[in-house]
């Protein structure tokens, strides 16, 4: 019944259609340009994992987590599936590979979180309008649901799994096979993030709140239990040796301070996320608190409320700290504020012009900067040495070429663990590795080609200069010109824009 009335919906209104195609436009190109990762344990404890699980060259020796066996492996399978369907279908190239991967997982989560906002808000159309544009327009979100990563697998499938719960009740009811299949898919998402659990425990907290809710939690419970057991023989197969990896996981990062050692910090900091990231402040800072004020006063019979609620507040309690550590709830929160947007609207009508206009002055300041933040981002990817090696690979397609680079290659992290699974599909690219930044005047009269990025070779930019070296190739021209303006200041340059210099 809801996808017909979707239907309807979509038919009859030809500003919705309008709206909704900009937004597959922009998501579209960031699944093409967004080359790379956010944080290297989206690459290293997925795609070096399953490189050594299909017997490649793979740098998963080189990871802790590995050796350490608290890495589930439910989302290594995933990928060692499609990359092996990839190969089998002719797709050798790692880049084409993850480029479509980015697109099929992109649409994806495009399609569930879109058509969670036309499900919960088809009744009021200048909320649903509003809600869609901070969804698909927001200029992080979008390439949020780029990365194939644990957080946003997480959240496709616990919250795919609550919408799915939540359309079976509208139909025919909760019957003890949805809430059966419900628990399933919740083991998944909590196997694919441990930290998942925060929202499943939100969400199971609302069933007991809801009495018809109560029967059907023993199902659920089974489900999940299934679940547990299907992803204990993956951890099993892949490791070669019977592991519990939650409890793995809990005694190391918890119990030995393995992730407190990382570094801790303030919930401020989670506070700071959520304000920047749906559109941007000061704009974002109302929205949230209206949303938020909505849902924790009215909408606490909403599965969704408890769940983003819960999963917040847990992280907010642990001491280790990371922005992407919030990534599983990003997209559900202009659900969240579209819960608010009816109040706020009022709001604004009741107050005197003068305020109107301070609103509208600071409303428009915000979304300029998401809109100029949201254009920087289709054209200028996250990952800047991982797209540089894409760059590099299309200059030095047809031959091969002996690049000399400072301490590291940008088929390294910062930690110099390497890139396997790219660096095999560039074996034309032979590096050079100088040591120290000051090495770069031991460097041989022979060295045609240099690269490195801004930090690195700020000191020595004349000197390079002098010996004939130019510029031919850029990660992105853009930020290398703001770290030139920033250096000249004495700020903190934006780390990691890659350059390459070839002497005439």
């Amino acid at each position: 019944m809801y996808f017909e009335t979707l239907k309807g919906i979509l038919r009859d209104d030809r500003r919705l259609q309008i709206l909704l195609l900009a937004s597959l436009l922009v998501q579209i190109i960031l699944c093409w340009t967004a080359v790379g990762i956010y944080h290297p344990d989206q690459y290293f404890q997925i795609i070096e994992f399953s490189s050594w699980q299909l017997h490649r060259p793979s740098a998963a020796g080189q990871v802790w987590e590995f050796a350490a066996h608290l890495r589930p492996t439910l989302q290594v399978y995933l990928f060692s599936g499609y990359s092996w369907l990839c190969s089998e279908l002719g797709m050798h190239d790692p880049y084409s590979q993850l480029g479509l991967l980015r697109m099929i997982f992109g649409l994806l989560l495009f399609v569930l979180f879109n058509a969670m906002a036309l499900y919960y808000f088809q009744r009021d159309r200048r909320v649903l309008f509003g809600v869609l544009l901070i969804l698909n327009f927001s200029w992080l979100l979008p390439y949020t649901r780029t990365l194939f990563s644990s957080e946003m697998l997480s959240s496709f499938l616990f919250f795919g799994g609550v919408f799915g719960y939540d359309l079976s009740n509208r139909k025919d009811g909760r019957g003890w096979w949805v809430a059966l299949a419900t628990g399933f898919v919740f083991s998944l998402a909590f196997y694919a993030r441990f930290q998942t659990a925060f929202a499943i425990a939100g969400f199971g907290v609302w069933m007991l709140t809801v009495r018809e809710e109560r029967r059907r939690m023993l199902p659920l419970a089974l489900g999940f239990i299934a679940g547990m057991g299907l992803n204990t023989v993956l951890d099993a197969a892949f490791y070669h040796e019977w592991v519990f990896t939650p409890y793995t996981y809990y005694e190391v990062n918890i119990v030995e301070g393995k992730a407190a050692s990382m570094g801790t910090s303030s919930f401020l900091l989670y506070v700071g996320v959520l304000a920047a990231v749906i559109v941007t402040p000061p704009l974002s800072l109302v929205l949230l608190y209206g949303g938020f004020k909505e849902a924790i006063v009215r909408q606490l019979r909403q599965p969704l409320t408890l769940a983003v609620l819960f999963f917040i507040l847990g992280h907010c309690l642990v001491a280790h700290k990371e922005e992407r550590f919030l990534f599983p709830v990003l997209n559900v929160l202009p659900l969240i504020v579209g819960w608010g947007l009816p109040g706020l609207i009022d709001w604004w009508w009741r107050q005197r012009k003068g305020m109107r206009r301070l609103f509208n002055g600071l409303a428009l300041f915000s979304i300029g900067l998401n809109g100029f933040l949201l254009v920087v981002l289709l054209y200028t990817p996250y990952s800047q040495a991982l797209y540089f090696t894409v760059l590099l690979k299309g200059k030095f397609a047809d031959r091969p070429v002996t690049i000399w680079t400072v301490n590291r290659t940008p088929f390294e992290t910062e930690h110099r663990l390497p890139f396997v699974f790219y660096r095999e599909a560039a074996t034309n690219l032979r590096f050079r590795r100088l040591g120290p930044e000051d090495s770069l005047r031991l460097m041989p009269r022979e060295a045609e080609y240099v690269a490195g990025t801004y930090d690195q070779l700020k000191g020595q930019l004349r000197w390079l200069d002098s010996l004939g070296y130019r510029r031919v190739l850029y990660s992105s021209r853009l930020l290398w010109g703001i770290d030139a303006i920033l250096d000249s200041k004495g700020i903190n340059t934006i780390n990691d824009i890659w350059v390459l210099y070839r002497k005439r």
